[in-house]
């Protein structure tokens, strides 16, 4: 199941915004990443696709005590989502597989059945209420929504998760039991405290060929690539047999890391807090490809990560990684998870690097309205602003060839040389007042950048040299 479009009107600050998530072939895009200051609307769009991919009976559990505050309190009309989602032709999350001669890249994502699914909130009342219907009439029945059949059958094929900001392994009294997995997959984006299931997915599996593909995806995905340092280089997970006590659920997935010439068994909560959100939420995706996965087939041989297709809702998809991971994370999504898409926001300008331009979208509240606008630069004067037309889209720089302060300057507004708010002020101050040199004009600006400092409490400055008069020799 892929997003093809969303419309959001009267959601907090979301009035009337649309967002396309195609490319120019009108092929689903594979990433988007939402970028833009606190309060635009960033988790409220992916809670809006998560909604519109609920169903009808779903989407009020789904929303929890959160639907009090969707409505935007500045209108008294409708809160309503329209969103268009590709469902593929056959219920089954696994696509033919690619001729030989192309078996190294994995085959472009198909466009199936169109489906348009709506959720509407009216004032003053706290059921949302839904609706979904194809797109092409022939195959609609009557008095059937298709979306909320696929949801109460659990059906194949419109895989849709969901990540908010709380991402932590499971701890010892954690259940990997799944009830309306559909669904509830996306429940974090809601609730913070909801537990993700992730490496306790090892003990949810029966079939035990199941779970060693399992085992051996996360393997792949995590220690075969760049996402965890090269010091840790192994995973053992331990399934039903290896778990005796409540205990050992806490050490059931153990990494090899090396520490100087030995090398030890490190439970993965006891790894830095990065690595384990990190952990926690891929653990997580595997595990519910795998179960989703081996539904229709019964096979592990149906189980591949490269051609399975869904979605995946991301917020703060860098959270608590260092720069140089966070630089390698989106690479080796890419990488393993080809036929994904993903929708994420962030914050990071080095997440931003790993992008390209149209896969980039800059959001902003537009100070007239108070509402949340998609802004580019404009086609003929490179300013940003509102996006009139493709074309202004069409010239958003490449993040991928940008310098650090450039990435800063165009897709974050900070339009100084340094990061620090007085960083430019310390620059010019450290100069004159280290130049035993300097003029009259400069000792009054010296003056003038210490008032400025003190006001705003910059301290630990270096101390002015004393001024000196300049010899010159004949």
């Amino acid at each position: 199941m892929y997003i093809e479009s969303i419309k959001i009107q009267n959601l907090k600050r979301l009035r009337d915004f649309e967002l396309k998530f195609t490319s120019n072939d009108g092929a689903p895009r594979m990433w988007s990443v939402l970028i833009g200051e606190n309060g635009t609307g960033k988790s409220s769009i992916l809670q809006a696709i998560a909604l519109a991919a609920a169903g009808k009976l779903l989407v009020n559990g789904l929303a929890g005590n959160s639907v009090a505050h969707l409505a935007d309190r500045r209108q008294t009309d409708d809160m309503k989502i329209t969103a268009c989602f590709s469902v593929p032709e056959i219920d089954s999350p696994v696509a033919s597989v690619a001729p030989k001669r192309r078996a190294k890249s994995a085959p472009p994502p198909a466009v199936g059945r169109r489906l348009t699914s709506e959720v509407t909130l009216r004032p003053a009342q706290s059921t949302l209420r839904a609706n979904s219907k194809f797109e092409d009439e022939s195959l609609r029945v009557e008095d059937e929504d298709p979306l909320d059949e696929a949801r109460a059958k659990e059906q194949t094929g419109w895989f849709v998760v969901g990540y908010g900001v709380n991402r932590t392994l499971p701890s010892s009294n954690s259940s990997a039991e799944l009830v309306r997995p559909t669904v509830n997959r996306m429940r974090s984006l809601f609730e913070p405290t909801q537990q993700l299931i992730s490496t306790d997915f090892i003990t949810a599996f029966e079939n035990a060929q199941v779970t060693r593909k399992y085992s051996s995806i996360l393997q792949s995905v995590l220690i075969d690539t760049d996402i965890l340092p090269k010091d840790i280089s192994a995973l053992e997970l331990r399934g039903r047999s290896g778990i005796t006590l409540a205990s050992d659920l806490v050490e059931s997935a153990r990494f090899s890391q090396t520490m100087g010439d030995s090398t030890v068994k490190v439970p993965a909560i006891a790894l830095a807090h990065g690595y384990q959100s990190t952990i926690a939420w891929i653990a997580d995706l595997v595990g519910h490809i795998v179960w989703e996965a081996q539904k229709p087939q019964g096979s592990t041989k149906a189980i591949d990560c490269k051609t399975f297709q869904g979605l995946v809702l991301i917020d703060e998809i860098d959270l608590y990684l260092h720069p140089i991971w966070q630089a390698k994370l989106i690479p080796a999504l890419r990488k393993n998870f080809p036929r994904v898409q993903f929708i994420a926001t962030t914050h990071s300008p080095v997440v931003l690097a790993t992008l390209v331009p149209d896969e980039v979208v800059r959001l902003q509240v537009d100070a007239g309205t108070g509402s949340v606008r998609r802004v580019a630069p404009h086609e003929d004067s490179g300013e940003w602003g509102s996006v009139r037309s493709e074309a202004d889209l069409d010239a958003q720089p490449d993040p991928r060839s940008m310098t650090g302060t450039e990435m800063y300057q165009e897709y974050f507004g900070v339009e100084r040389l340094t990061l620090n708010e007085q960083g430019e002020d310390i620059r010019d101050y450290t100069a004159i007042a280290t130049n035993p040199y300097r003029n009259d004009y400069q000792e009054q600006r010296l003056q003038e950048l210490t008032a400025r400092l003190k006001k705003a409490h910059v301290g630990d400055l270096v101390a002015p040299v004393e001024r000196s008069t300049r010899t010159v020799e004949r």
